[in-house]
């Protein structure tokens, strides 16, 4: 029992010692700083790899972006799009081309028979210009001298290395040059618009591809009078000043301003107008102009049917092709019948048009007023310069 007492106190005092020790220690180590972490090497961010030169003609352009290809920087021509005006290779949005009233993805021209959505009646944040443009003439039979007015709409984004499909409009009675673009015009529910807005938002949403808009005057000025022109003089003034100046001063696909150079542009110009001024389309344009305009838009007018048919129908016209014959009035239009024997006095009768081909008739909700007109002209739009 001794030994046993005295083996537990020796092994009571060794552990007395050493807690001590480690107390001693570890209070030795609370007053140490604490140790410095080793420095933290950062991560490179990663560089991208140069892009390999490769030629347009080898390379398969597997991802564009904004209609480019990331690999060789080609612009993606758009062969294929579906329905909605998606290019099937680049995602892009482009233009329908409607043959015929149809694209050849399958969608149709949006043929509107009642006033457009609201914001067509409102400005664009992309806006085209307007320029204004004048010229001394002589009226015809008394040779008093005379101010010729045209205004020209150019789209926004315009570059004059592109070139510019060319529409000349003329305006109706009483109207002015300014009518089918800056002027302010009034829908039958009282809003006020310009005719410019629906070209800027077309433009804008790729309805339509950019174009020149030129809006000419049949009123000729002397002094504070104004004079109507005469169909004859209308359309010598548009073949020998008007187009001229246009292709000099605009960028269109017509190589000069010269008749040789509009004549072998003329798939790229068309003429229309509304009211008095589709009496001119007609007269002054099918009937007399037609190696300068292959298309013709005619609102809410009317025709000696008889000489638009010979003039189609003569030898030495009938080279020329129509590549689009739009007739549009509205339904309560005091023009509509009209209009409506004109198209199916003349197409029957001139081969080279085909109803619903290459020639069209329709009727909105509207009277003779800019109801009908900014419906048909949006209509007309979308069909006017097929394929290009």
């Amino acid at each position: 029992m001794k030994k046993n007492a005295f083996f537990f106190a020796l092994l009571f005092a060794l552990l007395l010692i050493l807690g001590a020790g480690v107390g001693v220690l570890l209070a030795k180590l609370g007053d140490a700083p604490a140790p410095t972490p080793p420095p933290v090497t950062a991560t490179p961010e990663p560089t991208e790899a140069p892009l390999p030169t490769v030629l347009p003609e080898v390379c398969g352009h597997p991802q564009f972006v904004d209609g480019v290809c990331v690999l060789c920087g080609a612009k993606c021509e758009h062969p294929f799009h579906d329905a909605d005006g998606a290019c099937l290779l680049c995602g892009e949005r482009v233009v329908h081309r409607f043959v015929g009233g149809v694209c050849a993805c399958g969608a149709r021209a949006d043929l509107r028979v009642s006033l457009l959505p609201a914001r067509f009646y409102e400005p664009c944040d992309e806006e085209g210009s307007i320029v204004t443009w004048s010229y001394q003439s002589v009226l015809w039979g008394n040779d008093l001298p005379v101010t010729v007015k045209a205004d020209f709409y150019i789209p926004c984004g315009y570059d004059p290395s592109r070139q510019y499909n060319v529409l000349v409009l003329l305006h109706g009675l009483l109207s002015t040059e300014r009518s089918w673009l800056d002027e302010p015009q009034q829908l039958a529910d009282g809003r006020e618009f310009e005719m410019r807005w629906i070209y800027d938002h077309m433009i804008q949403e790729k309805l339509i591809e950019p174009l020149i808009i030129v809006s000419a005057s049949q009123y000729f000025l002397h002094g504070d009078k104004q004079y109507k022109s005469s169909y004859e003089q209308m359309a010598s003034e548009i073949q020998n000043m008007i187009l001229p100046y246009t292709a000099s001063f605009l960028s269109t696909y017509a190589a000069a301003g010269d008749a040789e150079a509009l004549i072998a542009a003329r798939e790229h110009f068309a003429i229309g107008g509304n009211s008095w001024g589709s009496y001119y389309t007609y007269d002054t344009g099918m009937c007399q102009s037609l190696p300068y305009f292959a298309s013709f838009l005619c609102f809410s007018g009317d025709a000696a049917t008889a000489y638009v048919v010979q003039s189609l129908e003569a030898e030495a016209l009938r080279e020329y092709p129509v590549r689009l014959y739009y007739a549009a009035a509205g339904d309560n239009d005091v023009a509509r019948k009209g209009e409506e024997t004109c198209f199916y006095t003349i197409v029957p009768r001139v081969e080279r048009l085909v109803d619903g081909e290459n020639a069209f008739y329709h009727v909105c909700v509207g009277n003779h007023d800019w109801d009908t007109w900014s419906i048909e002209i949006y209509n007309a739009l979308q069909l006017l310069f097929q394929g290009g």
